[in-house]
């Protein structure tokens, strides 16, 4: 029973750190644009954002969660030049910002004149005070954050699909619809993210499993843990990717005009009225944070064992990362996906290309050929 406990609050957690900014965004996105061929997108975005992301997440815990050894194969120099890319793109350069930017979409929407600059560093000072502990992090985004972001997810999904009008005539291929929903799935990041959560997940299912004395045992637990907790995470993703699809078909007409980080509380407003946007747009902003925290802590960690050799202390590390952090976020959520759209092009397959490398690689048979020669 009590893997059951940990299996589900590691999948629950996994599900919150990889529903972040771009996945309450592209989503609604992709609706918005296809209209009534929004099924051909669902198909592409769960294609980029679910299916493949899992395949990353498969490779990591057939490596017990060990990024070190999952990019060996590469060389020391080019695996250290990409994670230090990747980690970067993910943390202060790139998806924390975008976080930021996300979270206030929805909240100035019900505090106008809420300053940016303000916001920003408030945010900050969260994030920094929630990784300060870093041994707590999953306890706190699945059993604290999680259980309020899905149920109010849920609500907004359900009220607004009910509320929604059929949607319009789409002005895009059904081919068009595919591709689109491909290429927002790239732009989610969650390749990318799945190498390093599925550390922070494996590492706490060690943690929690420390009291099993037989090796071979507990590798082989953890293996399973690992895959269903990676399948919980994965089947709570999909459900709500496609009901934010459908939401952003459905709301096409109201959403004219609206900033891609405002479309949600804006949906929220027709679907449940101005007294549920303090809801959402709180869900919104628990959402990037608990996506923030764990990209920062996971940022930090680089910094300060592989960039800085231990030369940083942890505190210190924390503020750097913080301050690029902030930084970024004041050049705004467009400027940042364009940003991340053009490396994410041509990164992004050939990290799909060595996931699939990495799994034959480690498969029964392929290691059979390897000591035969």
């Amino acid at each position: 029973m009590y893997s059951y406990k940990l299996v589900f609050t590691a999948g629950f957690a996994m599900f919150s750190m990889f529903f972040g900014s771009g996945n309450l965004v592209f989503p609604l996105l992709i609706g918005y644009e296809t209209t009534d061929f929004y099924t051909f997108a669902i198909v592409g975005l769960l294609i980029t954002a679910v299916c493949v992301p899992f395949l990353g997440l498969l490779g990591m815990i057939k490596f017990n969660g060990d990024r070190k050894a999952y990019f060996s194969s590469l060389g020391k120099v080019p695996a250290f030049v990409l994670t230090f890319l990747m980690l970067a793109l993910m943390g202060p350069f790139g998806v924390i910002p975008r976080c930021i930017t996300v979270a206030f979409g929805g909240l100035s929407l019900i505090i106008p004149g809420l300053p940016f600059v303000s916001f920003s560093f408030i945010f900050c000072l969260l994030i920094g005070v929630l990784i300060w502990q870093r041994n707590r992090i999953v306890d706190i985004i699945a059993l604290i954050l999680t259980p309020f972001k899905l149920g109010s997810i849920i609500l907004l999904i359900i009220a607004g699909l009910y509320f929604g009008n059929d949607p319009l005539p789409s002005l895009h291929t059904s081919k068009d619809a595919f591709l689109m929903g491909v290429m927002q799935g790239y732009q989610t990041m969650d390749l990318i993210a799945a190498f390093f959560f599925a550390c922070t997940i494996y590492e706490y299912l060690q943690i929690k499993t420390n009291n099993q004395k037989n090796i071979a045992a507990r590798e082989h637990l953890l293996f399973k843990m690992g895959v269903y907790s990676s399948l919980i995470g994965a089947m709570l993703l999909s459900l709500v990717y496609v009901g934010f699809v459908m939401l952003g078909a459905k709301y096409a007409l109201v959403l004219r005009g609206v900033p891609a980080e405002s479309m949600l509380t804006e949906i929220s407003r027709h679907a449940l009225g101005v007294y549920a946007m303090p809801i959402v747009a709180l869900t919104l902003a628990i959402s990037c944070l608990a996506t923030a925290t764990v990209l920062t802590n996971l940022f930090v960690d680089f910094l300060q064992s592989d960039i800085s050799l231990g030369r940083l202390t942890r505190p210190y590390s924390i503020f750097l990362t913080l301050t690029i952090t902030f930084g970024i976020s004041l050049l705004g959520f467009q400027f940042i996906c364009v940003w991340l759209g053009s490396i994410l092009e041509w990164i992004y397959p050939l990290l799909l290309v060595y996931a699939i490398a990495q799994i034959i690689r480690k498969t029964s048979c392929f290691k059979t050929i390897e000591n035969y020669q």
